[in-house]
């Protein structure tokens, strides 16, 4: 597994706003499309906690873009701090060509569906700077930033400099929270119904 930097923000305005903002500060749409994930976690795993719970699960993933439509096994794990803050991660995936016969199989094997999130993605990116603003399940934004970036040139070397990123852009975001976990927001949210 490679280790990579993240950061998450819940974006603190309208959809509609955030694209204004971003437009007025040179952002240009760079790519559209979604992400649909089924998170697996082994029957005997559930427990009250729910990112360790969140560490232990696999998610069958389909990404649906406007000339292909690719899906893979994903397994994920985070390592945090007393503050909750992501201090280490990486992702292991696998190309499938079945969902319903992957999940098929990890049932079989003693897994059962946690959660379902749907995301719908936007990059923005200007020459310098790349954002992934995420409208998930219809009901928060996100903004992601990775260390690797697609279309501007650069790569980030820190969360600092992640961050400042954000606060330059003058992007409102809840909380002052640059780790905001939205499987855990959307697990939570699952369990309160």
């Amino acid at each position: 597994m490679n280790n990579e930097n993240e950061i998450t923000v819940e974006v603190d305005t309208s959809l509609d706003e955030l694209i204004k903002i971003l437009k007025s500060k040179g952002f240009k749409k760079r790519e559209e499309f979604d992400y649909n994930d089924i998170y697996l976690i082994n029957k005997n795993d559930r427990e009250d906690d729910y990112l360790s719970m969140l560490n232990k699960c696999i998610i069958i993933r389909n990404i649906i873009e406007k000339k292909k439509d690719t899906k893979f096994l994903v397994y994920k794990h985070k390592e945090y701090n007393d503050n909750k803050e992501i201090i280490k991660q990486a992702q292991v995936k696998v190309e499938i060509d079945n969902i319903d016969n992957s999940k098929l199989l990890f049932e079989q094997l003693g897994f059962e569906e946690l959660i379902r999130i749907n995301d719908h993605m936007y990059v923005f990116a200007t020459d310098k700077d790349e954002f992934v603003v995420q409208n998930v399940n219809n009901k928060h934004i996100y903004i992601e930033i990775e260390d690797e970036c697609r279309y501007a040139n650069r790569f980030y070397n820190s969360l600092d400099e992640m961050k400042s990123v954000i606060i330059d852009n003058s992007i409102p975001f809840k909380n002052n929270d640059f780790f905001v976990k939205k499987a855990e927001i959307e697990l939570e949210e699952t369990s309160e119904e």
